[in-house]
């Protein structure tokens, strides 16, 4: 099961991630992250939704090419008293600006079919490909 633990992020992202939720907060927007981590079957199970399963397509990874299995990415959702705000753009933009002035890369910013706006990733100049031959 995928994880919503900040912890299960590698250590340099879960202090980014903490400074997002942290400066989010400070302009009047809380943040819900609701999953970090993912095993390499959780995400080739939602690469083939859309694709094997049934419903819309959600990701263009499969496992082991989404920055989740890596501990640098988690997804998040803006709240209002409380309740998450889907469909809030303006909220996932507010946000969205801070976690770039971080460091992160934003889904947000994607161009394609696939935008999402709930997504960050923290790469350090570095890609997949390096960190799957051992780049740390």
């Amino acid at each position: 099961m995928a994880s919503r633990s900040l912890k299960d992020l590698l250590p340099s992202v879960q202090l980014k991630a903490e400074e997002f939720v942290e400066e989010c907060q400070q302009v009047g927007v809380d943040i819900l992250i609701y999953c970090t981590y993912r095993s390499k079957e959780e995400q080739d199970a939602l690469y083939a939704i859309g694709r094997t399963l049934p419903g819309k397509i959600v990701t263009n990874a499969r496992g082991g090419d989404s920055w989740h299995q890596w501990r640098c990415a988690f997804d998040w959702v803006p709240l209002v008293n409380g309740k998450p705000q889907w469909d809030n753009h303006a909220l996932y933009s507010k946000a969205g600006l801070i976690a770039e002035s971080l460091g992160f890369e934003w889904s947000g910013r994607w161009t394609g079919k696939l935008k999402e706006e709930a997504h960050c990733q923290y790469r350090e100049g570095k890609t997949i490909e390096q960190l799957k031959r051992g780049l740390k």
